[in-house]
């Protein structure tokens, strides 16, 4: 989900963004990636460092204006899809599931948090 792309606040850039062009911070809100994540935290991200197994990550799908974005923890991938593991899902949905590729296009890695 993504209510806004427009900055709501700013903060200190700790040492694993200090000079990346382009770190960013997300507000996470839902409960999904607790206790990793917590509603309120700040992901901390460098876009331009690739995928890795292991490592949590924020997907992106859609275009501008119409962009969703989620936080998940990536275990693998293959030609088709982002293979995913949230750790608190809500009632009804698996722990591991699929982000297909064609809709998911946009990945980037997560290097911190501020804690809320």
């Amino acid at each position: 989900m993504i209510i806004s792309t427009d900055p709501v606040d700013w903060v200190v850039r700790p040492d694993p963004l200090l000079n990346v062009a382009k770190g960013y911070g997300l507000i996470i809100v839902g409960e999904s990636m607790m206790p990793a994540f917590r509603p309120g935290d700040i992901a901390l991200i460098n876009p331009h460092l690739p995928p890795l197994r292991d490592e949590t990550c924020i997907f992106y799908a859609g275009h501008e204006g119409d962009m969703r974005a989620t936080i998940k923890h990536l275990v693998r991938w293959t030609d088709a899809a982002w293979i995913v593991q949230q750790w608190n899902p809500p009632k009804g949905q698996r722990k591991e599931f699929s982000l297909p590729k064609k809709e998911w296009t946009k990945i980037h890695r997560v290097v911190g948090r501020y804690l809320r």
